[in-house]
């Protein structure tokens, strides 16, 4: 272990011994799936939002995003500042609502067919505009103050429709094949976060998308696969760089709150009073897929992931490395396949389920918004294309 290493892990649990001194947090709250929430607790969050909004909120923090904007994006401050800033939020809800708590969209299990999703119905958050202004749902009606007053608006990327985002067994690749923070973030800002954001369009494609509630519900759903990631080896894991270039480590302050990033890493402790529904049981369980998203089916994940295990160790290997070495709670796949590295897997793949499909790029805008590297943008959608033809090839059926 070197000594950068050594120097962030006592750093981190300084933090978290002071905090634990100043008394921690008196009221956890659990994060839920949005499509978990009954009609009387929906109509209960929804209140508090409309007061919120009532009360000048989201323009405060919408003026936050759109002023931090190239702090926080493109470069590593991105998951640690997103967890603070809606940790902000929550707890500005929580001064109408004790037990307000910001609930996920678990997109991937949509991604197939996002325009589709009951998150976007006339009872959540309502669908796409019309005349671009939304109509219903959650924010019908409301009069957005920041930039400057202006119906909140949402234009799909396919007109009525959007394109496919990227799917779950992308997403869980992704979460095995990158150990570093740098890589992590990278190959989750170029793909899901991008396609949420482009395909809902209208505020949220813009510096100040947090005007639309999605955008709560989309980074609750990043900050949920984070702390999936994190559990997996990865609680203190940060690194790379700032956007000026600089390193950056648990000791430095995040724009706008100057809070340490360490204190970020951790659900339950400081301020990040929080936890996501479901998340401790399953990973006694060992159940990696299931936690990147729920399936349809009760068992469409331990069969998802039962399915992958029969892939060619070679394809395995590169793109589901924890299914061939057990961690993350998965057993070996050597364990019931033994060694055979060039087994056949004709006959032996699902015949139910769906082939997957590409999904959206980043367009020429949202890489200039963000000041992107072209050429790795490139080779992370190269990637995420080769992974479907992959999977295809070898016969692979997502229940998703």
């Amino acid at each position: 272990m070197n000594i950068a290493r050594l120097v962030g892990l006592a750093l981190a649990h300084f933090i978290v011994g002071l905090t634990a001194a100043q008394g921690g947090c008196s009221n956890v709250v659990t994060r839920r799936d949005i499509m978990a929430l009954s009609p009387q607790e929906w109509s209960q969050m929804a209140s508090v939002l409309q007061r919120m909004q009532n009360d000048g909120w989201f323009t405060y923090f919408a003026d936050i995003h759109n002023r931090e904007f190239n702090n926080i994006h493109g470069n590593d401050n991105f998951f640690p500042w997103h967890r603070r800033f809606l940790r902000n939020f929550e707890e500005v809800g929580q001064r109408y609502d004790p037990n307000f708590a910001v609930p996920f969209w678990d997109e991937l299990r949509d991604s197939r067919n996002p325009a589709g999703s009951p998150v976007l119905s006339e009872y959540r958050v309502g669908g796409n505009g019309f005349g671009r202004c939304v109509r219903d749902g959650l924010q019908q009606g409301w009069t957005m103050a920041f930039p400057g007053p202006h119906c909140l608006v949402r234009s799909y990327d396919r007109g009525g429709q959007m394109q496919s985002w990227y799917s779950p067994e992308f997403i869980f690749s992704v979460m095995q094949r990158y150990n570093d923070m740098h890589g992590f973030r990278e190959n989750i800002e170029f793909t899901l976060h991008g396609s949420v954001h482009l395909g809902v369009g209208g505020d949220m494609a813009t510096l100040y998308s947090s005007n639309d509630f999605i955008f709560y519900l989309h980074h609750a759903n990043l900050d949920r696969l984070w702390d999936q990631w994190q559990s997996w080896g990865h609680q203190w894991t940060m690194d790379g760089r700032n956007h000026a270039g600089s390193p950056i480590g648990l000791g430095s302050g995040l724009p706008h709150y100057g809070d340490p990033i360490g204190s970020t890493m951790q659900l339950g402790v400081n301020r990040m009073c929080f936890r996501y529904a479901g998340t401790w049981s399953r990973r006694r369980a060992g159940n990696s897929l299931a936690l990147v998203s729920t399936p349809p089916l009760s068992n469409g994940a331990d069969s998802a992931e039962a399915e992958l295990e029969k892939l060619p160790l070679p394809i395995l290997q590169k793109w589901f490395p924890a299914l061939v070495n057990g961690s993350h709670g998965a057993a070996p796949v050597g364990a019931a396949a033994g060694t055979n590295t060039t087994r056949s897997t004709s006959g032996s793949m699902r015949h139910v389920g769906h082939f997957l499909v590409y999904p959206a790029p980043l367009t020429d805008a949202w890489v200039n918004m963000h000041r992107f590297d072209r050429r790795k943008v490139a080779k992370t959608m190269e990637e995420a294309r080769e992974f479907v033809d992959v999977l295809n090839r070898a016969g692979y059926k997502s229940p998703y």
